[in-house]
């Protein structure tokens, strides 16, 4: 063997054998992906933190409705208002609130009184509920306030992990029942 493919041989050893810097180079194949699963964490707490928050609208504004068994027009104005704010620090420009107080007649049918609404339109009286009430909430002459809200959050993330999630941005649902808590009516004027 020759001294130059001695010397090859000798340090291709050495290499093979010599483990430092072995971890920099590990690192820095996962350090990508580690950055991935940060972002996909952050970006999933802001989906969790907004469906609450929509939960909260939700339940908040019926149960404020509910406790009072007349309503006028600006002071229900008023409480969607002040009920939008649950939603900040995040935009408000994709929140929507209906608010419904809804009659249920003898054949279980739901249709709205009266409504209110935030970032969008208000329902008519006599329409259908604007959600599915469940059979056992359906009592003759007991109204049923219903709040439906929707939100649509777009995070810096979601877009960038549309190709997996299927999907730009997050969005929610979501209805709250309850029952006239003074009475089996509410008025509004």
């Amino acid at each position: 063997m020759t001294p130059i493919a001695k010397r090859t041989v000798a340090l291709l050893r050495h290499c093979l054998r010599n483990r430092d810097g072995a971890s920099a180079i590990e690192f820095a194949f996962l350090f990508p992906i580690l950055l991935l699963l940060l972002a996909g964490l952050v970006d999933l707490g802001q989906g969790l933190t907004v469906r609450r928050k929509v939960n909260q609208i939700a339940s908040t504004s019926s149960e404020i409705i509910a406790m009072q068994s007349s309503w006028t027009e600006a002071s229900v104005e008023s409480i969607l208002d002040g009920v939008s704010t649950i939603v900040q620090p995040y935009d408000t420009d994709e929140l929507a609130i209906v608010l419904c107080v809804l009659d249920i007649d003898s054949k279980g049918k739901a249709t709205v009184n009266w409504s209110a609404a935030y970032g969008t339109t208000a329902l008519s009286s006599g329409q259908d509920s604007p959600v599915e009430v469940p059979e056992e909430l359906r009592i003759e002459d007991v109204q049923l306030v219903v709040t439906r809200v929707q939100y649509k959050l777009d995070t810096i993330f979601s877009g960038l992990f549309e190709s997996f999630t299927g999907g730009g941005s997050y969005e929610y649902d979501q209805h709250f029942f309850i029952r006239p808590r003074n009475g089996n009516m509410i008025t509004y004027s």
